[in-house]
């Protein structure tokens, strides 16, 4: 299955269990929206980006962070298609521009000049 930007959008993840701390839910959201932005083909985000991304822990007690195996998770699915869409982009042949294919002869009056 192809990851596409509206599944990224839709992701939805569960809040930290109780006793442990979560993602900072607002750094995870923007993190998306970043990688959501590249499948649509207007960021810069790749597969490497996925891998070194930290996100901040929040304060234990607090019930507003995102269960962090659950992130991680999607993160991983998220890597992979980023990686496979790069090593895609990377076999793809050159196809020259038509520009690049004319032939073009040069006209008789420069021949006589």
């Amino acid at each position: 299955m192809k990851l596409t930007a509206e599944d990224v959008d839709k992701a939805w993840f569960p809040p930290a269990p109780f006793g442990t701390r979560g993602y900072n839910q607002m750094q995870v959201d923007i993190f998306l929206s970043r990688v959501a932005a590249t499948l649509e083909g207007h960021g810069t985000v790749t597969a490497a980006d996925v891998r070194k991304v930290a996100f901040t822990l929040c304060p234990l007690g607090r019930r507003n962070g995102y269960d962090p195996a659950a992130v991680d998770a999607f993160l991983r699915y998220v890597e992979s298609a980023l990686a496979a869409r790069e090593s895609a982009a990377m076999s793809t042949p050159y196809v020259a521009t038509a520009f690049d294919h004319s032939h073009a002869r040069t006209p008789l009056w420069r021949k006589l000049v």
